[in-house]
């Protein structure tokens, strides 16, 4: 099958800028940043009271993150953190047994799966699961691919769900979960797929909420073919 020369610039195109993101090359650094240090904080401090009110469970604390383990340099203000100390990441269930194929029917929940068409709507139903912002990964078939979840919505068989404890730095993860760098093909003999225990301890890096809003956001929609959020 012939490539499209313009498609494989684009997605070179789109992996040079996010690696120039994740590294804090993308755009100049300003030394007066909040470090994300203090955004960490205020993530325990949110996963604390979640877990208070019993919104989540507790769970077992992930090992410290090595040396070895770090991919790259980053800025003095930035922070690698692992994915499951930041969020919530679990797996989707069964589809409901009452659940509609209308795609246009007002009040009614979402309900998403893997895949790309249609942003992965699976048909609609009357009872969510998430109820904040999250992002969800396919982890069969289109697997990584990774979509932004502004509203309510029940996710099924074949798709993981990430809800950060505090959704103000959501939208950075979400750029970066589309880099090969942090994701994989997936792991399994038979069918290669993305497991949770698999996605909790992985690595990426968090910069300063500032960093975030002011440059990372607009300048990598500006320059490439990212998905608005």
């Amino acid at each position: 099958m012939k490539t499209n020369s313009l498609d494989f610039d684009a997605q070179a195109l789109r992996e040079k800028i996010l690696d120039l993101a994740m590294r804090g090359k993308l755009v100049p650094q300003d030394p007066n940043d909040e470090p994300a240090s203090v955004l960490l904080e205020k993530i325990k401090a949110e996963k604390a009271e979640l877990i208070k009110e019993k919104k989540i469970k507790k769970t077992k604390p992930l090992p410290p993150i090595t040396d070895d383990e770090k991919l790259f340099d980053i800025p003095d203000s930035w922070e690698w953190v692992r994915l499951g100390d930041v969020g919530e990441i679990f797996a989707g269930g069964d589809k409901p047994k009452d659940y509609s194929i209308i795609k246009d029917e007002e009040h009614q929940i979402p309900i998403y799966s893997n895949g790309i068409k249609n942003k992965g709507l699976y048909g609609f139903t009357e009872v969510a699961r998430v109820f904040r912002p999250a992002v969800t990964l396919s982890a069969r078939g289109t697997i990584g691919h990774v979509e932004y979840r502004s509203e309510p919505f029940l996710p099924i068989i074949r798709l993981i769900s990430f809800v950060p404890y505090d959704d103000s730095y959501l939208k950075c993860i979400f750029y970066f979960l589309q880099s090969k760098q942090l994701i994989e093909k997936g792991d399994g003999s038979s069918i290669p797929q993305l497991t949770v225990p698999k996605l909790k301890p992985k690595i990426l890096p968090l910069p300063p909420l500032s960093e975030q809003s002011r440059n990372i956001y607009t300048t990598i929609r500006k320059t490439s073919d990212f998905a608005e959020v």
